[in-house]
């Protein structure tokens, strides 16, 4: 008879609950505080970073401002017209008389042409003068003619232009000057009250833009 050992079932222990000892931090906890300590050190590098930016947009206001100031004070770095002296030369001319006169008159605009009696194109713009004119005189006009101030008489005469002053080289280093300056004719120069050559139109212009250029003739304008 064979007799069956029954073999007994071990019994595993039972878990007791394990208190965490005192003073002690969990795993947990010691992340909690340092995503805390990074958020507040973002916090305060973000404030700086806000002031120091409106620090840099203060000062830059203030100096653009600054800036503005100066450039409002300074004077203008572009070159001032030239001088009739400095666009023509030291020229001496004469009047229909015979005398030497100024080229143009001091404290007051005028339009100098340039002109000779074997200039087309002169007489063309002096047709046109007269038509626009209609016998209103011309007191700003210098009509300087290369061949002298009494040759250019006929030629105001036939377009019935009254009022502008007859001139014409002094001499003949006055005329060769001239004439190399402006070997075409005609040549206008508008001059400011100043003394300046606020512009210049050489050849024939058309007639809409000789009306401008008369403007300043008959003393609606100070400059075309």
């Amino acid at each position: 008879m064979t007799v069956k050992r029954t073999q007994g079932k071990r019994s595993m222990p039972r878990p007791h609950n394990v208190r965490p000892r005192r003073g002690a931090v969990s795993v947990s906890s010691i992340a909690l505080i340092a995503v805390a300590a990074a958020c507040a050190t973002l916090v305060v590098k973000h404030r700086a970073a806000t002031a120091r930016a409106n620090e840099i947009a203060t000062a830059a206001a203030e100096n653009l401002a600054t800036a503005r100031e100066i450039v409002a004070r300074t004077p203008s770095s572009q070159p001032a017209a030239p001088t009739v002296e400095q666009a023509v030369g030291n020229l001496h001319v004469r009047d229909a008389a015979g005398n030497v006169v100024p080229l143009v008159t001091k404290g007051e605009p005028a339009i100098i042409m340039v002109s000779s009696v074997t200039c087309q194109w002169c007489k063309k713009s002096l047709k046109d003068l007269g038509e626009i004119a209609a016998g209103r005189p011309l007191p700003r006009l210098k009509f300087l003619t290369l061949e002298g101030a009494a040759d250019g008489a006929p030629m105001l005469a036939k377009e019935h232009i009254t009022g502008a002053q007859l001139i014409g080289p002094s001499g003949g280093r006055d005329q060769v000057m001239l004439t190399f300056r402006y070997p075409g004719t005609p040549t206008f120069l508008a001059v400011d009250r100043e003394g300046h050559v606020v512009g210049t139109m050489p050849g024939y212009p058309m007639r809409e833009v000789m009306k401008q250029w008369f403007a300043v003739m008959v003393g609606d304008r100070d400059v075309p």
